[in-house]
């Protein structure tokens, strides 16, 4: 199976990683722009929120994906660790979380799939999922491997998938969200995550 990097991404994405005993990450493909490789969308108390990773590209839109630099002439991790803390504080999981999450803000990386691949990690780590994520070790070109969800899992190709209702933090205020980041999943659904995931 063949993924492309992404930043606390959507359920769909963890949903495949679930299932698998081992994943290949794209790392030589060119940084595609508006996709989860930077981009996680949590539900904030107005709905659906993007945190957005600043970015530094050495060779503008033909820069690798194993080259994109995190950019911090901003507080970026800051916003970003407060926006989930106002999301999530009141979710029944999140304090229990919130400790492995926390460090991914402080702790400062300069590559994007390095940040990327140690926070997929912790996220498969609590959610007990054990599956293997390599790094590609060159560009896979499109249309030679099975299962390549590098360009189809993207906040602008929708999916078919029917993702079950469970509570969300707002779900008072605004109807049921699906396919957020897993982030969203976690907090509110804790050790039933994973069983969660097994059935989409």
């Amino acid at each position: 199976m063949l993924l492309s990097s992404a930043y606390l991404p959507p359920i769909q994405y963890v949903a495949l990683l679930a299932k698998q005993k081992e994943a290949t990450i794209e790392i030589w493909e060119h940084y595609v722009k508006q996709t989860y490789r930077n981009r996680a969308t949590i539900l904030s108390a107005n709905g659906p929120l993007d945190l957005i990773i600043p970015l530094e590209k050495k060779n503008g839109s033909k820069t690798l994906m194993k080259d994109v630099q995190i950019a911090y002439h901003d507080r970026w991790n800051a916003e970003h660790w407060n926006a989930i803390i106002s999301a999530y504080n009141s979710s029944p999981f999140f304090e229990y979380y919130a400790d492995d999450i926390q460090p991914f803000f402080t702790k400062k990386y300069t590559s994007l799939v390095d940040f990327n691949a140690e926070f997929l990690l912790c996220i498969l780590q609590l959610l007990k999922i054990n599956c293997a994520c390599n790094f590609s070790t060159d560009f896979i070109k499109v249309n030679t491997v099975e299962n390549d969800y590098r360009y189809t899992i993207s906040p602008k190709v929708k999916n078919e998938l029917v993702y079950p209702e469970y509570t969300q933090v707002f779900e008072e205020k605004m109807p049921f969200h699906p396919n957020l980041s897993i982030l969203d999943l976690l907090c509110n659904l804790g050790p039933e995550s994973k069983s969660y995931l097994e059935q989409l």
